[in-house]
């Protein structure tokens, strides 16, 4: 008897933000394989029958390769288990949601993916910065800094040219210096507004707002997991409604302060 796997979205951190088919889904799992950036209160949610596996990914440290995933979820579904892949955000926006979906298919697998709440919205949204709006924005690009192989990604730059344009960039901390020196060569205006957006939704969420010049020195003051937000709606940081809690904490760059 063949099990079944759930690819199961599960944003950016808070337990709130969980779907209620997210939950539902839990209730049914007899394995549960966990990104890292899953926070512990999402993972006490899992009932205690269900097996836990921990197979994030992270940069400088030893984990678990991609095909060794992908074999996990192929022979526990093979052994009749029902099987959660937990994954941050949504899996299919950079999350390799598709890649285990086909994989899965290609080998007779069920697969059930369950859309999550995305940083790439959500981080802006938690930080009153919308990513579309009247007078600010047209429309909104979701683009990762980062390739496979550890290589930097820098087709985006060109969007950062674009009038009334949003461009949220996922896994872009570690890439800062590559960002600014590209944007350089590539004659981008130094002086967009930026925000870094670190542990989005969570207790110690914390804003960083500057301007693209800045963006090296500002990155350090930054944790992961970060989003990086460019464009003219970051000047709504301070006017829309935004999350608030006493850990929370919002830091301005020099070049802001200077015109003030």
């Amino acid at each position: 008897m063949k099990g079944r796997v759930f690819l199961i979205g599960c944003g950016t951190g808070d337990p709130e933000l969980l779907t209620i088919k997210a939950l539902k889904t839990f209730e049914q799992l007899d394995v549960a394989l966990i990104d890292h950036l899953i926070t512990e209160e999402i993972v006490q949610l899992l009932p205690e029958k269900t097996k836990i596996i921990y197979v994030g990914k992270q940069k400088g440290k030893l984990s678990i390769k991609q095909d060794e995933i992908n074999r996990f979820l192929l022979e526990f579904a093979k052994s009749g288990l029902t099987v959660g892949r937990l994954k941050s955000g949504d899996p299919y926006i950079f999350g390799r949601g598709g890649e285990e979906a086909l994989f899965l298919l290609e080998n007779e697998i069920d697969v059930e993916v369950i859309p999550g709440v995305s940083s790439s919205t959500s981080a802006p949204l938690y930080s009153g910065i919308p990513v579309v709006m009247r007078g600010y924005s047209t429309g909104f690009s979701v683009v990762s800094a980062h390739l496979a192989g550890n290589r930097f990604n820098k087709d985006w730059l060109p969007l950062l040219k674009q009038k009334n344009h949003t461009v949220v960039v996922l896994m872009g901390l570690s890439r800062a210096k590559d960002i600014l020196e590209e944007a350089k060569v590539q004659n981008v205006n130094l002086n967009i507004l930026m925000a870094i957006i670190s542990n989005a939704s969570r207790k110690n969420q914390k804003v960083i707002v500057g301007k693209l010049k800045e963006i090296e020195k500002l990155s350090k003051n930054a944790e992961k997991p970060a989003v990086i937000v460019f464009g003219e709606v970051v000047k709504l940081h301070d006017k829309l409604p935004s999350y608030k809690n006493v850990t929370s904490l919002t830091e301005i760059g020099e070049e802001v302060w200077k015109n003030l």
